[in-house]
């Protein structure tokens, strides 16, 4: 999934989340009388998943917790909508798991492992033998916000809804790939003349406890994805089309009170959510406001500065390198400064229609500025690695290789570039992107990256634009740009949540309104490899995506790799439940509550 805003990407600013493919074999205490039903986890991942197929609400208890009290929540971010057919940005996913219950959930245990356990269904799913065909039963006396029953034909239309990528833009696409005629259903907005229509050929509802999800190939990690909002129940009597995100019906154990779009979002308590049947998220706040748009320092001297409401605030960003001599070693600060691992990648995604010679891209990263980025950015070790490879290392079956020599460190060889660009008769190059005016770190890491194209003999033209316009362009197959700063997190710790995702050349027509393949990359070679590998059995994949990871970046090149993500973020003294959740890339919202 993509990072949680171009202001925070302008800036390496990172969050990731993912579900799991593998889990650890280590049963679950989580639920008394609980079985856990456990794969093997594949090597050279850092994270383990374990399978509770029987876990039960209502969450185990956060130590210390109390009822009451607002959360203010302060970012820099600007999300465009919370829609969750839409939703693929890593803040708002995070946000919406206090809104939205699927099918399926990931819960953070005390202990540091995750499980995947069922949240709407009663399971996580009975497949045939070849993972064709999934059945879920619905858990009973389910209900949305305004006490309408939930029934198996709301996670039905949802299904629907989610191949509507042309009227609904920028979310999750493994539906076309995977599903029973994912490539040729266009969702329930359009005619049936035109491949849409009620009748999906994908889903079955017999009766209003039971769905049957149909494969068009393989997808053993199904379940997986179903922890995704994209497949929240949605109730088709409330559609509002592209409005619906503005104040979507929850299922969670919060609703949305308002909504203004790049500025706040302010979520109630929902009366109907039904904490005894709900395995993975709790209601300890009376409410949450989030705040957005905010500048990225003074929020951060706010949290650091801990009086009035900034006691009960708590913010996902990345702490700014110039601050920290203001926490490290200040006992009052210090451990309010949460640290971790994350689980993203941060790209400069290269258009190859636009930059149509392999060479040229690759001077783009022998040239990029990483570290004069990095320090206008105000990162430090706390917030990222260095990287060179399309995943991070807590993927399993990663790789290490460095294909344009420069190790993601220095500013570059402007001079190796320029002699590169010559070679190609491309000199003077145009370099086009987009940035966000109003965010002071978006607008020096802009000029950074200005500075050392430049350098290296590119002509280049950043696009000033308000934060919460960036997204859309950066989405915008017919935006006249052609490198987009942004990311990559995987959507669960396998690459096959990586490639089929964003490198697969099939995806751009069937997305013509929006560009999950943000590089545009299509090429037989890559798209072959991609069906061979998510064919092969979960143990034998891992080393074959880093074989096709060093492949499609020696021959193509289709994005630079600048960093992996680590978190540290603020939060006030008044806060309590505060952990680093690296698949949530910041704090598991569900667990804060405020300290009486």
């Amino acid at each position: 999934m993509r990072l949680r805003s171009a202001a925070a990407v302008a800036a390496v600013l990172t969050l990731g989340i993912a579900a799991a493919c593998g889990g650890g074999t280590t049963p679950s205490d989580r639920n008394e009388g609980s079985q856990s039903t456990a794969t093997a986890k594949p090597a050279g991942g850092e994270f383990d998943v374990i399978l509770n197929d029987k876990a039960t609400g209502p969450a185990p208890e956060v130590e210390g917790a109390q009822q009451g009290g607002t959360v203010t929540v302060l970012t820099a971010a600007a999300p465009e909508t919370f829609d969750p057919t839409r939703s693929y940005y890593i803040d708002t996913l995070s946000v919406g798991r206090l809104i939205h219950r699927t099918l399926t959930a990931l819960y953070l245990n005390k202990d540091g492992k995750y499980e995947l356990v069922p949240d709407l269904a009663t399971d996580l799913g009975k497949a045939n033998a070849d993972f064709t065909e999934f059945t879920f039963k619905i858990k009973p006396s389910q209900k949305f916000e305004d006490g309408t029953p939930i029934t198996s034909k709301d996670f039905a239309y949802a299904i629907k809804r989610s191949f509507a990528t042309e009227e609904l833009a920028g979310g999750p696409t493994y539906q076309q790939i995977y599903f029973l005629d994912g490539d040729k259903y266009k969702g329930p907005f359009k005619p049936a003349a035109q491949g849409g229509g009620e009748d999906y050929a994908g889903v079955e509802t017999p009766d209003d406890e039971t769905l049957i999800v149909k494969m068009a190939k393989p997808f053993p990690d199904l379940p997986y994805y179903l922890t995704f909002p994209l497949y929240s129940p949605i109730p088709q009597a409330k559609e509002t089309k592209e409005n619906y995100g503005n104040k979507p019906v929850s299922t969670g154990p919060y609703k949305v009170k308002s909504y203004q779009k790049g500025k706040s979002l302010i979520l109630d308590k929902n009366p109907n959510w039904d904490a005894n049947s709900d395995p993975a998220r709790h209601q300890y706040a009376d409410q949450f406001d989030f705040k957005f748009s905010q500048e990225p320092l003074k929020l951060q001297e706010q949290l650091i500065a801990d009086n009035g409401i900034d006691k009960t605030s708590i913010t996902y960003d990345n702490v700014d390198s110039s601050l920290l001599p203001k926490i490290q070693g200040k006992p009052d600060v210090e451990p309010r400064l949460i640290t971790g691992p994350g689980t993203c990648t941060t790209y400069v995604y290269l258009d190859t229609t636009k930059i149509t010679n392999v060479d040229v891209r690759k001077a783009i990263g022998v040239a990029y500025p990483y570290d004069n980025i990095h320090k206008a950015a105000g990162d430090s070790p706390l917030t990222f690695q260095p990287g060179t490879t399309t995943y991070s290392p807590v993927v399993p079956g990663w790789q290490n290789f460095d294909v344009t020599g420069t190790a993601a460190k220095g500013n570059g060889d402007p001079e190796r570039a320029k002699a590169m660009l010559e070679k190609a008769g491309q000199l003077g190059f145009e370099l086009v992107w987009p940035y966000s005016q109003d965010n002071p770190i978006a607008v020096n890491t802009s000029l950074a990256r200005q500075k050392g194209l430049e350098a290296a003999g590119f002509k280049v033209k950043p696009i000033p634009m308000p934060r919460e316009q960036v997204r859309a362009a950066l989405d915008d197959p017919k935006a006249a740009i052609n490198m987009r700063p942004s990311g990559w997190c995987p959507d669960w710790p396998s690459a096959a949540t990586i490639f089929p995702a964003i490198f697969d050349g099939r995806l751009i027509a069937l997305n013509p309104t929006s560009l999950p393949n943000k590089s545009l990359l299509n090429e037989k070679e890559v798209n072959d490899e991609i069906d061979r590998i998510s064919a092969l059995p979960i143990a034998e994949a891992p080393a074959e995506w880093a074989k096709l990871d060093k492949l499609m970046m020696e021959k193509y090149y289709p994005v630079v790799a600048v960093d992996y993500a680590k978190n540290a973020f603020l939060t006030g003294s008044g806060i309590g439940g505060v952990v680093n959740d690296a698949y949530a890339g910041g704090p598991d919202f569900s667990k804060l509550f405020v300290k009486k």
